[in-house]
């Protein structure tokens, strides 16, 4: 037997998606997860077909469907897609700014900040050292991260060995790191007001 169709479709980057699946566990949301495959962030600009082509999709099957993307280097083709949808994004541009919270506000002073999550730990060799081909082309990392100053660490969940792989990530660019442990709160507090758009539109 098919179980009934949430109230709610979250479609989000493969980046987010386990940590809004958590989100959508703790609070007991009447919510389905939808994952679009982080790989993307290495073509940006099939993030807004990818997504339509989701969006098609799932507004006949919910009241309500929340895209956790940030514009991701699509240049507004993401918004604009939204636009035609019944369908809302969190703020922000990208997924690291939602994951830094208030500490993303020390871009705006000093813009040589390059910030990590956990993602992107994990993922660094495929989505940065491939993706911007660092490996077939090394003389390219001065240029990809010569004007940066240090490394924000914004971490959701801590485990060792990640650690030992954010410092390695750090001493690569020859830069200084922080870690922060701001879990998954902050991606929280930009979730949690949608989902309470979607009871005041349902009451």
């Amino acid at each position: 037997m098919t179980r009934p169709a949430a109230k709610v479709a979250f479609i989000a980057c493969g980046a987010v998606a386990i940590d809004t699946k958590t989100l959508v566990d703790r609070h007991g949301w009447d919510a389905d997860v939808h994952g679009i495959s982080s790989e993307l962030h290495m073509t940006p600009l099939e993030i807004a077909p990818a997504v339509e082509e989701k969006l098609q999709a799932l507004v006949p099957r919910y009241e309500r469907v929340i895209v956790v993307y940030g514009d991701c280097g699509t240049g507004g083709r993401l918004d604009e897609v939204l636009s035609r949808y019944p369908a809302v994004r969190p703020a922000g541009v990208h997924c690291f700014q939602w994951y830094a919270g208030e500490l993303h506000r020390r871009f705006e002073t000093d813009i040589g900040i390059y910030f990590l999550t956990d993602w992107l730990v994990a993922n660094w060799e495929r989505a940065v050292i491939k993706g911007l081909g660092l490996d077939r082309f090394p003389w390219l990392k001065e240029t990809y991260f010569g004007n940066l100053s240090r490394v924000l660490f914004v971490r959701q969940h801590p485990d060792d060995e990640r650690e030992a792989k954010a410092r390695g990530i750090a001493e690569f660019m020859g830069l200084p790191i922080e870690i922060h442990d701001l879990g998954i709160e902050p991606l929280e507090e930009l979730l949690v007001p949608l989902m309470e758009e979607t009871d005041d539109v349902r009451a």
